[in-house]
């Protein structure tokens, strides 16, 4: 009973599936929201160390776990999706698509730290240097860094418009693959 629950079934994904998708959310919008506010914090202090510091482990572990996740979708298959042809490979290509961002933002981002002089920060310990001190190359991937994180904000706002219409017009149960289970006492 155990098992089914945190494996994916035909019809929906399991437990574990739903904690990385869910957890992932959470620390890229805390990522999305951080990095906007990083700048804006008063320079020379003690909290700007602390939230770029955060910033930068929180960066490495979505890095982490969006490997994880790649592994996990591997060893498990995805619930049977539903819906016409053109449907079917749009969502394919948003999930690509996040996936490369969600590992781009986070590299980019790091080598930028690097390229800056700095240490990239992982709960405390400094992360090994990539590149070499490079103010063109930092700001360069600064920039890019920006853009990246805009595009993985805005293909997360598509893929989130797409479950609520999936769920409030179609009423075809897409978005409740994702979402826990109701306690009733029926296998998953």
């Amino acid at each position: 009973m155990m098992k089914s629950r945190l494996w994916n079934s035909e019809q929906r994904f399991g437990v574990v599936a739903q904690w990385l998708h869910w957890g992932m959310f959470a620390l890229i919008a805390l990522q999305v929201v951080g990095g906007h506010v990083l700048d804006e914090l008063p320079r020379q202090t003690v909290i700007r160390g602390f939230a770029y510091d955060a910033h930068e482990t929180l960066g490495l572990i979505v890095l982490f776990l969006v490997f994880l996740r790649l592994s996990w979708k591997m060893a498990n298959p995805t619930p049977v999706a539903v819906g016409p042809q053109w449907q079917l490979f749009a969502a394919r290509a948003a999930h690509v698509a996040l996936y490369v961002l969600m590992i781009a933002v986070p590299v980019v981002g790091y080598l930028m730290v690097d390229a800056q002089g700095f240490d990239v920060a992982f709960f405390g310990w400094t992360a090994p240097d990539l590149v070499a001190t490079n103010k063109g190359l930092a700001d360069r991937l600064n920039d890019l860094h920006a853009v990246l994180a805009w595009a993985l904000t805005a293909i997360v706002g598509v893929h989130a418009g797409a479950a609520v219409w999936h769920q409030a017009i179609v009423r075809d149960g897409t978005m409740k693959r994702m979402l826990p289970a109701a306690r009733t006492g029926q296998a998953l």
